[in-house]
């Protein structure tokens, strides 16, 4: 008896408009081999039923970012990663949980994709057909780049070189767990295939498009992947560049209904999911308990506890959030730090009266102390991508492309200049190593834990002295080879054709 592969699905709500036409990411259904895709209806749900794998949990959230920030050098909340120490026989931190997180997400994706394409047009329309197939179809693009970003060599510039993503385009069975690994031009190839698709077929954003990936996060999550390899390699004038500039362009110069720059940063964090700033945003559903039980346990606990703890005999100069080696002095020196950071809460189900000063941007006041604060604190949200950070994508690709420091900074200025909270001061770089060193640093006080554009960003800005930020911020020479993750053994073991990571056995 063939075994039935069971995926979790949303159940929409079809008919009258109403507040409640978003996104309700509780499973209250499952199709399987026997109920298959046979509708439209069915075709949406199992779309829909891909998100869940995304927003919910650490995989592509805060404790893949809090992570990434130890591995950078900006917080040490995990030696292995600070140290870069992670093997397959020294799994600390462990990391089979995001290898089989992602490959859930690649399943369900994969699921849909499969189902909808054998819907015939006495089913459903062709366009709508299409326009689901572009957002299965990206989101497993987007669950198999951060495969490739955590355990494969994006960053390296040969096409053949064997380190790339174990793809996956049909459903994981028994018969097909054998598989190699493509190598790392193949896997951009592959990638971007998904991608294009559902950049050419994907709706543009709407109002409530932060809960949903879109024709324009298409776009930039493509500029993005982009740059992190052309820029990783001190990429000048290249063709990757320069279709980075151009797609990121395509955004800043369209008028976009519903995503625009908010002027009181405070509020974008108050209004979480709800803020116009989201291009994609990690919606939790809002029943009670679902929002803080499904939310990452890094924002929800760790990250508040590895915060400086505040006692009457705490001074201001040891409140760094974990800030470590100068950052916690750039941070305390910008005008973001009072509202990127505060004041939280113990975290957990209980009325202790514990404080932490740690990162209040993504934290909330946990599971009592959010619920009874006037308004509610418990809105987790993942800032996957925030609409200030097309300003530094810009300036970035500007000074690689060709610009002068002076023409590079004006994006990040203009950004500045639409904050009233809070006020800005223009920057003025007087060289072309102080420009990058203002651009590597707002990555970092704009982005820091909303996603991983710091990470990126420390291993491709060098300082003055010519040293990887990463490498100055921990002062140590970084082993390229440990920059990402080694393949866990659950893979290892059941996949005999897969090779390991090269220095991570």
């Amino acid at each position: 008896m063939k075994k039935l592969l069971y995926i979790s699905l949303i159940a929409l709500i079809f008919g009258v408009s109403s507040c409640d036409d978003e996104l309700n990411i509780t499973p209250s259904f499952e199709l399987n081999e026997v109920t298959g895709i046979t509708n439209g209806v069915k075709a949406r749900a199992a779309v829909d039923g891909v998100y869940p794998f995304i927003v919910q949990g650490s995989n592509f959230s805060g404790g893949l970012y809090s992570a990434l920030a130890s591995k950078a050098g900006f917080v040490r909340h995990s030696s292995g990663d600070y140290e870069m120490t992670t093997t397959q026989t020294n799994n600390s931190p462990s990391q089979q949980y995001y290898w089989l997180g992602y490959y859930e997400a690649i399943n369900a994706a994969n699921f849909a994709i499969n189902g909808i394409s054998k819907l015939g047009q006495s089913t459903i329309s062709d366009e709508e057909k299409t326009a689901l197939l572009a957002e299965a179809r990206f989101l497993k693009a987007f669950a198999q780049t951060f495969v490739f970003w955590k355990f494969g060599h994006w960053w390296e510039s040969d096409d053949d070189s064997p380190y790339g993503v174990l793809y996956r385009d049909e459903l994981a069975t028994v018969t097909n767990l054998q598989k190699g690994r493509l190598s790392v031009g193949e896997s951009y190839t592959r990638i971007f295939e998904d991608i294009d698709f559902a950049i050419e077929n994907l709706p543009s954003f709407s109002v409530k498009g932060n809960r949903y990936v879109s024709k324009e996060f298409a776009k930039v999550f493509k500029a993005k992947i982009l740059l992190f390899r052309s820029g990783f390699n001190d990429g000048r004038n290249t063709p990757e560049l320069s279709e980075a500039l151009s797609l990121v362009n395509e955004i800043l110069n369209s008028s976009i209904p519903g995503f625009e720059m908010q002027a009181d940063l405070a509020q974008v964090y108050v209004d979480s999911w709800d803020s116009p700033e989201n291009l994609f945003s990690g919606y939790l559903e809002q029943d009670g308990n679902l929002d803080i039980w499904m939310a990452d346990s890094r924002y929800t606990t760790s990250l508040v506890t590895s915060g400086t703890f505040l006692s009457s005999w705490t001074l201001p100069q040891y409140i760094t959030a974990g800030l470590r080696n100068g950052t916690d002095t750039w941070f305390k020196e910008d005008p973001r730090w009072e509202i990127a950071t505060g004041e939280m809460a113990y975290p957990y189900n209980g009325t202790s009266s514990y404080k932490y000063w740690s990162w209040k941007k993504v934290c909330r006041l946990g599971k009592y102390w959010g619920q009874v604060a006037s308004p509610q604190d418990n809105k987790y949200n993942t800032y996957f991508f925030r609409y200030s950070e097309l300003y530094i994508l810009k300036a970035e690709l500007l000074a690689r492309t060709g610009a002068s420091y002076s023409e590079a900074i004006a994006p990040i200025n203009e950004m500045r200049s639409k904050r009233t909270n809070p006020v800005f001061e223009s920057l003025d770089p007087q060289s072309e190593q102080e420009a990058w060193d203002m651009i590597f640093k707002e990555y970092f006080l704009e982005t820091f834990l909303e996603n991983g554009s710091s990470f990126f960003a420390s291993l491709r800005f060098k300082t003055a002295e010519g040293q990887l930020w990463m490498e100055s911020l921990k002062n140590m020479t970084i082993e390229f080879n440990k920059i990402c993750y080694p393949i866990p053994s659950e893979e290892m073991l059941v996949n005999k054709v897969i090779e390991q990571n090269p220095d991570l056995e």
